[in-house]
């Protein structure tokens, strides 16, 4: 997800015109399809495994990373060492592969981290449903479905890996905030 998506953005951002027109109305139409949905069509047809609830989160995600490095590389496209290179003759290749990507890993290990939870949510989520990773791989969502029906004589049993689930979502977050904050005072002052 990480890969495709930061690929097209750098390509729209980069390329823009057509190009970029182009690659945004399909990331649009990606956008628009529920993540629920998208996992109940591919998931009810094929067997739940590892393989092909990592293929759906990888559907879902990739949107999100091709816009973000998108909007960088529109950034960096009208840099001065990038107008630089230009007229020295360095291929757009070169110059998207060399200048513009290293410049969206900074913005992007914080999509990154915060996706790490986000994924980690829509995979409890299909657990739940059944549609997920099945038993006896142990998942959250597989553990708090398989608790659910003692909800009443042993509330315990699923709200337990609950609250085990939002402890390791905070604690993610918390992780994104902290990268944020030491990449802000790393480069504070610099323009």
């Amino acid at each position: 997800m990480f890969i495709i998506g930061c690929t097209l953005g750098v390509i729209s951002g980069y390329m823009g015109k057509w190009v970029d027109v182009v690659l945004m109305r399909l990331t649009d139409t990606q956008l628009s399809i529920p993540v629920i949905i998208l996992a109940i069509t591919i998931l009810s047809v094929s067997r739940p495994t590892p393989f092909s609830v990592i293929a759906v989160l990888i559907l879902a995600a990739w949107p999100v990373y091709a816009r973000v490095v998108r909007s960088v590389a529109l950034a960096e496209r009208e840099r001065e060492y990038v107008r630089g290179a230009k007229i020295l003759g360095a291929s757009d290749l070169r110059i998207m592969l060399l200048m513009v990507s290293p410049n969206i890993l900074p913005p992007m290990a914080f999509v990154a981290v915060l996706d790490v939870a986000r994924m980690m949510i829509f995979e409890a989520l299909f657990g739940f449903l059944g549609i997920g990773i099945q038993p006896p791989v142990p998942t959250f969502g597989n553990i708090i479905a398989d608790g659910y029906k003692y909800l009443v004589n042993s509330w315990g049993i699923p709200t337990l890996p609950g609250f085990f689930l939002i402890i390791t979502l905070i604690s993610i977050n918390l992780m994104g905030a902290s990268l944020e904050r030491a990449r802000n005072k790393l480069f504070k002052g610099i323009v």
